[in-house]
């Protein structure tokens, strides 16, 4: 079955159930009040956000940070998508209802090639489809986990190629508080903090190809120059917060 034609997805695709509206718009209420009270929000940046759709790509220290970036934006999470690995979070109906009631997950496989029931392109097509539909925009954490707040894991490719793939810019930002009020083996919140969020100058893909039918080495070498500038952005602004 084409991956598009899978009910599984349907979310995923043109306009959702008015309950799913219903509550990513509630949730991201809640998340404006927090980030206005308990967690007072600032945001550098925002001048930066491209009209068009984007991906958004962010260090990654809490479970808030999806919700930071969304707030940070200006955009609910109708607006958004996030990858998810799909043997976590799709094989269990429970899981997958709940979950993309407040948030649109958009399944990606981890397992060894021989056994994808998913293919990268299969995932591609379902967030281009995705963000075809209102402009809408994909978040990924290019270190691929939540890490330890000023220490970076190596960034992955993945975010580069789906940029490139899908032709859409990549939106670098820094979070810097979220660790202190959330952090990574916490349960609940803890002391009220502030929360700074600088969204950096985005990347557009296209600029790192010089011809208009480039070979396989060449989009590997683009991907790869597109990683290491994310790399280096993030890192670089990063290094100023916390040294």
């Amino acid at each position: 079955m084409d991956v598009l034609q899978d009910p599984k997805y349907s979310y995923l695709l043109g306009k959702q159930p008015f309950y799913y509206k219903i509550f990513k718009f509630l949730f991201y209420i809640y998340a404006k009040i927090v980030f206005s009270s308990y967690a007072p929000l600032k945001v550098y940046g925002r001048k930066n956000i491209p009209k068009t759709s984007y991906i958004f790509c962010s260090n990654h220290n809490s479970h808030m940070d999806v919700a930071l970036l969304a707030v940070a934006a200006k955009k609910s999470f109708n607006h958004f998508g996030m990858l998810a690995a799909r043997d976590y979070w799709f094989e269990s109906w429970l899981k997958r209802v709940s979950v993309n009631t407040v948030m649109n997950l958009i399944p990606v496989d981890r397992q060894a090639n021989q056994e994808k029931k998913l293919s990268i392109h299969d995932s591609e097509n379902l967030c281009d489809s995705f963000m075809g539909f209102g402009n809408r925009n994909l978040i990924i954490f290019p270190e691929g986990t939540r890490g330890k707040p000023g220490i970076f894991l190596p960034f992955k490719k993945g975010a580069a190629s789906f940029s490139f793939n899908l032709k859409k810019p990549i939106l670098p930002a820094v979070i810097y508080g979220s660790h202190k009020i959330w952090p990574r083996g916490k349960i609940f919140f803890s002391w009220p903090t502030k929360i700074n969020v600088y969204i950096l100058e985005p990347i557009y893909p296209d600029s790192f190809i010089k011809s208009k039918d480039p070979s396989t080495e060449e989009v590997d070498e683009a991907i790869k120059q597109i990683t290491t500038t994310l790399e280096k952005r993030i890192k670089e602004k990063a290094r100023t917060l916390y040294e």
